[in-house]
C-alpha cells in the first residue's frame, strides 16, 4: 500500500476516531466514547479510507467487523498515536522549561522521606531540577503562575483547579497526637477537644483546614491558640503538654526526634486520609510524573514506612500508596 503523498495518516484526528471506532465495536459507541455526533465519526472514517485507499471496515455485517486493511491500521494506530502524543508532550515541555532546571514543590513531610530520592535519580536520567520545600496551598498556586512545573501535595488543594491534572500517589490516615501523661479511660475527640486545647498547623498548610473541617463536621470546636508552620514545634508543644494535634504517619517521620513526650493514637471514628497526589499542567508532564510517582513509591517502601513502623506499628495500616511501576 502505497502511502506518500497521501494525507489520511497525517490527520491524527481521524485515526483516533477509527481506533475508538475499532475499540468501541461500533460507530455509535465511537462517538459516544469521544463525544463526537455518529454522522460525524461516519464522514471521518469513509475520508480516512478514501485517503488510504482501502476499506477499513466491513459494513454489510452486524456488530462491525474490520477488513484486514482495517485490523493492520487499527494494530498500528494506538502506538502511532502515542507516539504522536509523546511528540506533543516533548515540545510542550521544550516551550515551557526550555533549557532551566524542572521546578518541583514538595509538600515539607514528604520531602524528608523522597526529596533525596527524586533529586539523585531525576539528575541521572538528565533532568536538571530544583526542588521546593514547602506548603500544599502555597505551592499550588506557585504552579498556577508557572512558577513551579510539578508539585506533590494535597489533593484537596489540586482538585479545585481544572486546569491541573492530578496522579493520586499515596494516601495516609489522619492521627492523633496527645502528651504522654495524658491518659483518658476512652480516647474519644470529646473528652480529648474538652480536655486540651489543639496545636494546630498554620492556616498554610492543607491538613490544617482538613482538621478544621472534620472537627466542624463532628459540631468540635476546639480550642486553639498555638499554631506552627514547623511538624517539630507542633510536637514540641505537645510533649510539653500544651495540647494535642491532628498528624499524619509521614509527618511522625518528620518530627520524630520530638515524640519522646508524645503519645500517638488513631483518630477515633471512621478512618479520614491526608490525600497527596502529583499535580501539573494538563498535558505538560505526563511523562515526569510517572517518573515522579515511581520514583516516590520506591524511596516511601524501601526508607519511610520502616522508619515509620518503628514509630508507631500501627499507623500504616490504613495507608495506600500507587503502583507505579517500580521497574
Amino acid at each position: 500500500m502505497n502511502l506518500h503523498n497521501r494525507s489520511g495518516l497525517n490527520d491524527l484526528r481521524a485515526l483516533e476516531v477509527f481506533a475508538s471506532v475499532a475499540e468501541a465495536g461500533s460507530m455509535t459507541a465511537g462517538a459516544q466514547r469521544l463525544g463526537l455526533s455518529q454522522s460525524g465519526v461516519s464522514q471521518s472514517i469513509r475520508q480516512l479510507e478514501t485517503a488510504l485507499g482501502a476499506s477499513l471496515i466491513d459494513r454489510t455485517v452486524r456488530p462491525l467487523a474490520l477488513t484486514r486493511a482495517g485490523a493492520e491500521l487499527h494494530r498500528q494506530a494506538r502506538q502511532l498515536l502515542a507516539q504522536a502524543g509523546q511528540v506533543a508532550q516533548s515540545v510542550r515541555r521544550s516551550a515551557h522549561v526550555g533549557e532551566r532546571q524542572l521546578r518541583i514543590g514538595l509538600v515539607d513531610s514528604l520531602a524528608v522521606s523522597v526529596g533525596a530520592d527524586l533529586a539523585r535519580q531525576l539528575r541521572a536520567e538528565g533532568s536538571s531540577c530544583q526542588l521546593h520545600s514547602g506548603q500544599s496551598l502555597g505551592h499550588v498556586e506557585a504552579l498556577r503562575r508557572r512558577e513551579l512545573d510539578l508539585v506533590i501535595g494535597s489533593d484537596t488543594a489540586l482538585i479545585e483547579h481544572p486546569e491541573l491534572a492530578v496522579r493520586p500517589l499515596f494516601a495516609e490516615p489522619l492521627m492523633l497526637a496527645l502528651p504522654g501523661d495524658y491518659q483518658p479511660r476512652d480516647i474519644t475527640l470529646d473528652q480529648v477537644v474538652a480536655d486540651l486545647e489543639l496545636v494546630a498547623y498554620s492556616q498554610d498548610a492543607a491538613i490544617a483546614r482538613q482538621t478544621a473541617l472534620h472537627l466542624s463536621r463532628l459540631r468540635l470546636e476546639p480550642r486553639c491558640r498555638l499554631a506552627f508552620d514547623s511538624t517539630d514545634v507542633v510536637f514540641r508543644m505537645v510533649g510539653e503538654g500544651l495540647g494535642f494535634a491532628v498528624t499524619t504517619p509521614l509527618c511522625l517521620l518528620q518530627g520524630r526526634n520530638q515524640l519522646k513526650r508524645v503519645r500517638i493514637a488513631a483518630l477515633p471514628g471512621p478512618v479520614v486520609r491526608r490525600h497527596l497526589s502529583i499535580g501539573y499542567h494538563t498535558g505538560e508532564f505526563d511523562d515526569l510524573a510517572l517518573d515522579v510517582a515511581r520514583i516516590s513509591a520506591q524511596a516511601l517502601r524501601r526508607d519511610a514506612f520502616p522508619a515509620i513502623r518503628q514509630i508507631d506499628s500501627k499507623s500504616l495500616q490504613d495507608c495506600w500508596l500507587t503502583h507505579a511501576n517500580d521497574g
